[in-house]
């Protein structure tokens, strides 16, 4: 009885110290790590555009409501570990949706100074795009099978927003109404440099490749010009960030 005890503990030592030392040797001395992710931009914002025109001698006012609505988020990176815990590193994050945008506005009546006719409808699938870089300089920390790194540092936004400039609308005798028909929209384009910070967590399942997942907050304020604006139109870019995905050791 004894014997088979004692040698059930032996096995039993033994097949733990196997997991510990494979727990220990699989963190390697690899300075690269690349990381492929899928997630989403969870930030939700809001904005408005007014542009006003001539139209029968008097003014003509178009307002549109915007929300750039949560989304899909596609993100890669490569983090490059210099010495002890301090690394550098280089993530590209894209991300793209469609929302309906709500359009108001008066028009002048053709017959009657000081008759605003109101106007009402919707601007549909307008798009927000985004294509950010960012720049971070890191720290890691590793154990056994876990690394984190924490980040931080400057992000480029690149960012494309359709908007609303006017609209096409329909009247007919008397004058008195105006049916809204669809909206003439541009595409604004800008580059913005705002910062970034957040946590990278993995874990390795080999060697060389191993599962994570990161937290990221960004953020950038453009300015885009509108023809018949009387102010640039002000735009945050950027937002909470959540993905995960695979890395790569080397």
């Amino acid at each position: 009885m004894r014997a088979a005890v004692t040698i059930g503990l032996t096995a039993l030592v033994l097949a733990m110290d196997s997991h510990i030392a494979g727990a220990q040797t699989i963190q390697g001395n690899e300075k690269v790590r690349v990381s492929i992710n899928v997630g989403g931009q969870l930030s939700s914002t809001t904005f408005t555009t007014t542009t006003t025109s001539t139209v029968y001698l008097e003014p003509s006012t178009i307002s549109a409501s915007y929300t750039v609505p949560k989304g899909k988020l596609f993100d890669g990176g490569v983090l490059y570990r210099l010495a002890g815990g301090f690394g550098v590193g280089v993530a590209i994050s894209s991300f793209s949706e469609r929302r309906d945008v709500s359009v108001t506005g008066s028009i002048p009546h053709p017959f009657f100074f000081n008759t605003p006719r109101p106007l009402s409808g919707t601007a549909a699938n307008l798009q927000r795009s985004e294509f950010d870089t960012h720049i971070q300089a890191a720290y890691v920390i590793a154990a056994k099978r876990y690394d984190v790194a924490i980040f931080g540092g400057p992000t480029v936004f690149r960012v494309s927003q359709d908007l609303v400039s006017n609209v096409v609308y329909t009247d007919t005798y008397p004058f008195d109404t105006v049916t809204f028909t669809s909206a003439t929209t541009v595409k604004a384009q800008g580059t913005k440099t705002g910062f970034n910070v957040g946590v990278d967590v993995a874990y390795r399942i080999a060697p060389n490749l191993g599962v994570g997942g990161l937290v990221r907050f960004s953020r950038a304020t453009l300015a885009f010009p509108l023809t018949g604006s009387a102010a640039d139109v002000s735009v945050d870019a950027g937002g909470v960030q959540v993905a995960g995905g695979v890395r790569f050791y080397f």
